[in-house]
C-alpha cells in the first residue's frame, strides 16, 4: 500500500524547514555527540596516572561558566555600590529640603484639620453647657 503524503508536507516552506532542521540542529548534535564519545574513549584508554590531570582539567572547564557568572555579578554589585556612594553624597541636601517641605505640609494639614473641627467642638461645648444649666444628663 502506498501511503499518501499530507499536502502540507509538500510545500516549499515545509521542505525548507526539514532541510534547516537537518543541517542546523540534527547534524551539529550528532557531531558533538561523536566528539564526546571520542573524548571519552581516549580518556578511558589513557594510563591511570593521567586521570588526576584530566579530572583537574574537567574541574577547570566546569568552573569557567560559574566564574563568568560570578564576575558579572561582581561587576553589577560594584556598580550598585558605586552608585549608592554617589547617591549618598547628593541626598543629604535634597533630603533636608524634602524634610522641610514635609514639615510645612504637615503644619498646613494640621491647621486645616483643626479649623474644620472647631465648629464641631463649639456645638459640643454649647450642648454640654446647656445640659449642665438645665441639669440633664
Amino acid at each position: 500500500m502506498k501511503k499518501n503524503l499530507d499536502p502540507s508536507k509538500k510545500t516549499a516552506s515545509y521542505q525548507a524547514y526539514r532541510r534547516d532542521f537537518l543541517w542546523q540542529i540534527l547534524v551539529p548534535m550528532i557531531i558533538v555527540l561523536i566528539l564526546v564519545v571520542i573524548a571519552s574513549v581516549f580518556t578511558a584508554i589513557r594510563p591511570p596516572g593521567t586521570a588526576s590531570l584530566w579530572a583537574d582539567i574537567s574541574t577547570i572547564w566546569l568552573l569557567i561558566p560559574l566564574l563568568i557568572f560570578v564576575l558579572i555579578t561582581l561587576v553589577i554589585l560594584g556598580g550598585i555600590i558605586y552608585g549608592m556612594a554617589k547617591l549618598l553624597n547628593i541626598t543629604p541636601v535634597y533630603t533636608q529640603k524634602l524634610y522641610a517641605l514635609i514639615r510645612l505640609v504637615t503644619k498646613k494639614i494640621e491647621n486645616v484639620a483643626d479649623a474644620s473641627a472647631k465648629p464641631i467642638f463649639f456645638f459640643e461645648e454649647l450642648s454640654a453647657s446647656i445640659k449642665s444649666i438645665f441639669g440633664q444628663k
